[in-house]
């Protein structure tokens, strides 16, 4: 079930970049999320290229699974979806007996499918007007995020953003040195980091996206401390 667990992985980050601000993430952009995540929690590195290429396999097969070779890549992905192993995945992909009442639905959609369409579709172009027209928007603003007017072509050009309170609040850009908190009581970070379009590292008060680069940043770490930053941590 190699198929149904890349297309799953990929569902579940392209949901969590969206939470984070990504409008519409690419199949890049995904795929470095499940890098990522795999490389810092499986201690295993595999290029987003590899993660995309499975992903395109598994999409044209129609009936045949796909075999993802790296075991921990496969153990990785199963974590991230939130099982202990692919035992419990496969476990919780048997099919489930369909109720009357699935079958009902069914035959009423078929039964209903054009006005069904034209109800989706006019209510569809009623929340898109809606949400431009009342939507708060925000706009990155040298080292914190502010509020902004729609503006068609900043939004186009991903750099007009919806509106996040927390986003507003607690994500900022930082300069820190030896003395900033790095990390919580509990050890959990206070400070994330990412390179900006010039290479130059930055970094930041919370977990996301970088503001201009749009990449996802990354845990700061003791390593990364007293190479970057404070020689003496």
């Amino acid at each position: 079930m190699h198929k149904e667990l890349i297309i799953k992985a990929f569902e579940k980050a392209r949901n969590e970049l969206i939470n984070q601000g990504l409008q519409n993430p690419s199949a890049v952009k995904i795929a470095e999320e499940l890098s990522n995540y795999i490389e810092e929690n499986e201690e295993f590195k595999l290029g987003e290229r590899t993660y995309r290429d499975y992903y395109n396999s598994a999409v044209k097969e129609e009936t045949k699974d796909i075999d993802i070779r790296q075991i921990k890549v496969v153990n990785g992905l199963c974590h991230y979806l939130g099982f202990d192993n692919y035992v419990d995945f496969k476990n919780d992909q048997l099919p489930k007996v369909k109720s009357s009442y699935s079958v009902n639905s069914k035959s009423f959609f078929q039964k209903n499918k054009i006005l069904i369409i034209l109800l989706l579709a006019v209510t569809t172009t009623f929340i898109i007007y809606n949400s431009v027209t009342k939507q708060k928007w925000m706009i990155w603003e040298i080292d914190h995020y502010v509020t902004a007017d729609f503006d068609a072509n900043l939004l186009k050009e991903g750099i007009l953003k919806l509106y996040d309170q927390d986003r507003i609040d607690n994500f900022q850009k930082i300069n820190p040195d030896c003395n900033t908190a790095y990390f919580k009581e509990d050890g959990k970070e206070n400070v994330w980091y990412g390179k900006n379009q010039n290479g130059k590292l930055e970094f930041f008060t919370s977990v996301g996206l970088h503001p201009v680069t749009g990449k996802t940043l990354k845990k700061i770490t003791p390593h990364m401390i007293k190479k970057y930053i404070c020689e003496t941590y």
